[in-house]
């Protein structure tokens, strides 16, 4: 892509005998006219800095330099006045004292006087170097105090007894049913060919072996089938002043599609129990959390536990394809059972507990997201005359167009967010303290220092990336028939995963003005959904996680943004705060596990999200 497009005449020659017009100016890649010099939009003058054929528009909001992000940063405004101001003072007092000297001397000539310009010109530079060094002094020691005193909430303190005891005890047992569950092909496929059918008789399986795994819960508790394969669970509270929570799980699996090249090490379907490892499809995503929620439950019966606010456990049974039919019919079955914004907080998978993923940490850092990105698939489209290869024509030809917007939105990624208070920013805020290094200097001043984490963490990996930007991805191409007919119908999709801080309408326009060409037609290709609100870090729900957590697995927690998309997307009319959380110890390189190879789970790390779901129902009842 030229930054500075450069145009040419292309004929000198009037275009008639009588005619004294000259041709427009013409880009010399692609043949288009050049951009108004006036916007129409604003009506203000424009700079000619990008073709409107073949670069991007220069109406595309572009990523701003660091230097940009300081120049906006509040951070700016009081070191450009203290340097402004010290030049002001110090260009005064020199004038004056020259001024002076001048008066004494009447006899000044041309050249003493060119003499004080460049004299003026030298002290001033010299002035603005000092004053740069200056404030640059001043600042250092602030950044380096404000990283030596900066605090955290989360206290390490090593779980108690009791907690390592009941992990301990429960580590087979949890895991033996992690592995009944595993065996169970509870696939959910999205109907793309006839050979691949959900047998939802394994899913009528998966609720027998929830009954009789945990049969204190099955003969206590309300169970109702929801569209015959969902389960919604209730435990009445003793408190109808305190509303209820909804913990929820899904039943589904995505499928094993290696699995007869023997990539995986064990088979996914067999739940293998290896080195103290659970293998297979679903370890992870999501069946750890389904027994762990049951297995929490069932234990607080057994300790006969009296919850005071009412306790829901949700299990949708078809996540894996946007529950439709699992989680959207569970939404309609609880708005009738506790109304709009009845639930007092909503708890679903999502992020983990993380060693790895953020540099100058040490430990595991669990991971909430408190926000979820929207999903977007637009269908980009252009027609034009086919025809015989030998025969192409002299315009471009439908894959060229599709070529050239598809390099645009490939080279032209949606701008980054990185607001205070929001996002990745709170995250840092959050955990500033817990850094070491040059890091804990950056994350403890990100007034000043923002621009440059920004860049960092754009450059840092594309999960960070995805975490500050709305995504684009270009997915499928569909052109062409033979090798010697020209294609008179070519289309492709991209799919973006929209973040919290933009809008679907907006991404639809962003993309309309990198692309800009009217021969492409833009539409949405399937079901849209916006990003989610954004749930408060002050919230009791958010102190629960925070309690659970540090209490029986010792780690912090910070919020994050949840890249891809989970049942809670039908849940939002229930409440005002939503939490995506799997309460798993990884490394940073085992979360290729996901929808991948070698899926597998600790059978102590399955005992452990017992735990902690047993911690956050009895802090969910302590409030009345």
């Amino acid at each position: 892509m030229k930054s500075t497009p450069v145009y040419r005449v292309k004929s000198r020659q009037p275009t008639s005998p009588t005619s004294v017009s000259v041709p427009p100016l013409l880009c010399i890649e692609c043949g288009s006219p050049p951009p108004p010099r006036v916007d129409v939009v604003t009506s203000k003058p424009r700079r000619r800095k990008a073709c409107f054929g073949c670069a991007v528009c220069e109406d595309v909001v572009q990523e701003p330099s660091v230097l940009t992000d300081f120049y906006n940063s509040p951070s700016f405004q009081p070191v450009f006045a203290a340097v402004f101001a010290m030049a002001a003072c110090t260009t005064v007092e020199y004038v004056a004292a020259k001024s002076d000297d001048s008066s004494t001397n009447n006899g000044t000539s041309s050249t003493s006087s060119q003499l004080f310009s460049l004299s003026l010109i030298l002290r001033l530079s010299t002035l603005s170097l000092k004053a740069f060094a200056t404030v640059l002094c001043c600042l250092l020691p602030v950044m380096l105090f404000n990283a030596f005193t900066a605090t955290s909430t989360f206290k390490s303190t090593p779980p108690s007894a009791s907690v390592k005891d009941a992990i301990e005890k429960g580590k087979n047992k949890y895991g033996k049913l992690l592995s009944e569950a595993i065996k169970l092909k509870t696939i959910s496929y999205d109907g793309l060919t006839s050979d691949d059918e959900t047998d939802y008789g394994e899913l009528l399986k998966m609720h027998s072996l929830l009954k009789t795994s945990f049969p204190l819960a099955a003969s206590s508790l309300s169970w109702t089938l929801v569209n015959k394969y969902s389960i919604v669970i209730k435990w009445q509270g003793s408190s109808p002043s305190l509303k209820p929570i909804m913990i929820c799980a899904h039943l589904d699996v995505v499928p094993a599609p290696n699995e007869k090249d023997n990539e995986w090490s064990e088979d996914p379907w067999g739940g293998e129990i290896k080195d103290g490892e659970v293998w297979g499809r679903g370890a992870i995503d999501n069946k750890h959390n389904v027994i762990g929620q049951m297995g929490a439950v069932e234990e607080l019966l057994e300790s006969g536990f009296k919850p005071t606010r009412t306790i829901y456990l949700a299990f949708g049974h078809d996540e894996e394809i946007s529950g439709h039919h699992g989680a959207k019919m569970i939404a309609k079955h609880m708005e009738k059972e506790v109304g709009k914004k009845g639930i007092e907080a909503v708890f679903d998978e999502g992020p983990m507990m993380i060693e790895g993923a953020l540099p100058g940490m040490k430990g595991h850092v669990g991971l909430v997201a408190n926000s979820e990105k929207g999903y977007l698939t637009l269908e980009m489209s252009v027609k034009a005359n086919g025809g015989h290869s030998s025969m192409p024509p002299f315009e471009q030809g439908t894959i060229a167009i599709i070529a050239d917007a598809v390099s645009k939105l490939d080279s032209t990624p949606v701008p980054a967010h990185f607001s205070k208070g929001a996002g990745v920013y709170a995250q840092l805020e959050m955990l500033a303290a817990l850094f070491s290094g040059p890091m804990k200097v950056l994350t403890s001043n990100l007034w000043l220092t923002g621009g440059l984490m920004k860049k960092i963490l754009l450059k840092a990996s594309p999960a960070a990336a995805a975490m500050l930007r709305t995504t684009t991805a270009i997915t499928v191409i569909k052109g062409g028939t033979k090798a010697n007919v020209l294609p008179y119908d070519v289309k492709f999709y991209v799919n973006h995963r929209v973040h919290p801080e933009d809008t679907v309408e907006g991404i639809i326009e962003y993309d309309r003005k990198v692309i800009n060409d009217d021969r492409i037609t833009i539409k949405p290709a399937e079901g849209i959904t916006p990003a989610s609100p954004i749930s408060s870090l002050k919230s009791d729900a958010w102190r629960w996680i925070e309690e659970s957590v540090g209490e029986v697995f010792n780690n912090p927690i910070a919020p994050s943004v949840m890249v891809g998309n989970t049942d809670t997307r039908w849940y939002w009319d229930l409440t005002e705060d939503i939490y995506r959380f799997s309460p798993v110890e990884l490394d940073i390189k085992d979360v290729k596990m996901f929808h991948g190879l070698n899926e597998r789970l600790g059978v102590e790390g399955m005992s452990g999200i017992v735990q902690y779901y047993k911690k956050l129902i009895e802090k969910s009842c302590l409030s009345e």
